[in-house]
């Protein structure tokens, strides 16, 4: 062991009490592959705390010191990939946020988004950019040192496919949905009169509709023009889609599903973020999809597409694990490290 590594060990063993009368945090292991790194046991509590809340139970000992082999193994992957001048530029970083973004299936704006992040991983916004940037450099590296394993991994084969939709084929299903276009006024961050103003606004554009004044396609061509409200395509709703009802608000989903086919709502429609007048285009109930059908409507996607992508990702996510065991035990027999498995005792 180094000196300047024993100096770091003797100062977290020394149990000397700090001005305030806390004692410094125990060390459970220190690791030097290309600096030195001290893995405290409150940073470790911190992560077996989160993950007893997601289990339901708490961590024994033995699951405590798979947690900190794998925390060992982040520090000596980042401190390699750095060491091998991996890089991931900012263009990178924000396409794989967007991908992120998109995974939610549906329209999102940067606070929503942001506050989605805060709520399913307890990050500030800086601090899940920096999640995915060292995710990403430890892919990157990790992938290039064990390239040949990744390049070896066989596609599925139809009878696999095909096996994989048999034992699955109820999980195959279009919900409930229904397509529609929509005349929007937008009342978020709006006072109490602004909203008073805007409902207003709705009632008339959807008046104009009813009475004939206007037809559907002309309003949404008014929207390029006029800043008062926006019109365009929204897509489908899916009815048991809880993400969407939660942006919009129940109230509003049941409401949509209560037009016709082909028809405009017969009042202005409440959501949490505005008014909207509403013509539905398209219904779709639910049913099993074949292996030809598209996972949704209007996509090229197919559920043989889904499956075969599902399988080579399953089939990664394997060759994957096996790279990262055999770098980090290369890496390992390279690097410094010294365990302190008494402190996992708490």
């Amino acid at each position: 062991m180094t000196v300047r590594i024993a100096a770091v060990v003797a100062v977290l063993l020394s149990g000397v009490a700090s001005a305030s009368g806390q004692i410094l945090d125990q060390p459970v292991a220190v690791v030097r592959l290309t600096e030195t790194v001290n893995i405290g046991q409150r940073e470790l509590r911190q992560q077996a705390r989160v993950i007893e809340s997601q289990m339901g139970r708490e961590l024994n000992l033995e699951n405590r010191k798979e947690l900190l082999d794998a925390q060992i193994a982040e520090v000596l992957i980042k401190q390699a990939a750095a060491r091998a001048n991996i890089r991931v530029t900012e263009s990178e970083l924000n396409q794989a946020i967007a991908s992120q973004r998109q995974s939610i299936g549906q329209p999102v704006t940067d606070e929503q988004f942001r506050n989605i992040i805060r709520q399913q991983t307890g990050l500030g916004w800086d601090e899940y950019r920096s999640e995915i940037r060292n995710r990403l450099l430890q892919e990157r590296f990790v992938v290039e040192q064990k390239r040949a394993l990744f390049d070896s991994v066989p596609p599925p084969t139809e009878q696999q496919i095909r096996d994989f939709y048999d034992d699955n084929a109820t999980e195959f299903t279009n919900p409930t949905m229904a397509r529609f276009r929509h005349v929007f006024v937008d009342t978020r961050n709006a006072t109490a009169e602004q909203r008073t103003e805007r409902r207003r606004l709705a009632d008339e554009l959807l008046r104009s509709v009813r009475n004939g004044n206007k037809t559907f396609d002309q309003l949404i061509a008014e929207a390029d023009d006029d800043p008062r409200f926006s019109g365009g395509d929204f897509g489908f709703l899916i009815r048991q889609e809880s993400q969407q009802s939660q942006l919009l608000g129940r109230p509003f989903v049941d409401a949509v599903f209560q037009i016709e086919e082909g028809s405009i709502g017969r009042e202005v429609i409440e959501s949490n973020v505005g008014f909207h007048v509403v013509q539905v285009t398209n219904r779709r109930s639910a049913r099993i999809l074949g292996l030809t059908d598209p996972i949704f409507p209007g996509q090229s996607v197919t559920v043989r597409d889904q499956i075969r992508n599902h399988l080579t990702n399953v089939n990664q996510q394997r060759v994957f694990q096996r790279a990262v065991n055999e770098v980090v035990s290369e890496l390992r027999s390279e690097a410094d490290i010294r365990l302190f498995e008494q402190n996992l005792n708490w």
